[in-house]
């Protein structure tokens, strides 16, 4: 008897049907869901294996979840997370099946927009008090169009504003805007804006030896 293969999971959404999304995945492999009640994994078929973390590979696990968020919600998963088999993957999903229903409940027509705020004239904002306070105005901006933010890490001596925000679909454009306004009023600043993403920064899955962890922040 043939070894059943293992799934590589990309994240779960809300759907009580079995689905294709077409051959998307890892290793131009068909992606598609597994539901538990109204609840679904969306896998591929994979080998039990660590992936490595290189561009191809975690540009290939975004792109993925980005064209599943087209259709639906979703809680993603953490990336090179496989699972041995589809049995065991429905036992995972009936054990996390409230968690993940409620954080899907919670980021329903949400999407995660990413705005970093770099120094560009060294010669503005040497103080850092300046640059606390110009973070603090571009966030208390943006927060007026966003529903949560998470603060990141400064990992450079030029980045005074690294954060993510959880916005409503309806509201994209309005965050556009505010974005356009402070970087009009901030012009030694150069503000860069990626998304929409998924919103890994305030909700993802986790499967390890102790089973599943659903982080939310």
């Amino acid at each position: 008897m043939e070894k059943e293969n293992g799934k590589y999971l990309y994240c779960a959404i809300l759907c009580g049907e079995e689905k294709s999304f077409g051959r998307i995945g890892m290793d131009n492999s068909e992606v598609y869901a597994i539901p538990y009640l109204d609840v679904a994994a969306v896998v591929s078929d994979s080998p039990m294996k660590d992936y490595e973390l290189t561009e191809e590979n975690t540009t290939k696990h975004e792109d993925v979840i980005r064209q599943v968020m087209g259709e639906y919600a979703v809680v993603p998963a953490e990336f090179g997370t496989t699972i041995m088999n589809e049995i065991l993957l429905k036992r995972l999903l009936k054990k996390a099946y409230d968690p993940v229903k409620d954080c899907l409940k919670l980021l329903d027509n949400m999407v995660e927009l990413g705005v970093k705020a770099v120094i560009t004239e060294n010669t503005v904002f040497t103080d850092a008090q300046k640059r606390k306070d110009c973070a603090s105005d571009i966030i208390g901006s943006l927060k007026t169009a966003a529903k949560q933010v998470v603060i990141g890490d400064l990992f450079s001596d030029r980045l005074i504003l690294n954060a993510s925000f959880l916005v409503n679909k309806e509201r994209v454009d309005t965050f556009s805007d505010e974005v356009s306004r402070m970087q009009n009023k901030y012009p030694a600043i150069r503000i860069l804006y990626s998304g929409p993403w998924a919103p890994h920064n305030f909700v993802y899955i986790k499967i390890g030896a102790d089973g599943v962890e659903i982080t939310k922040k």
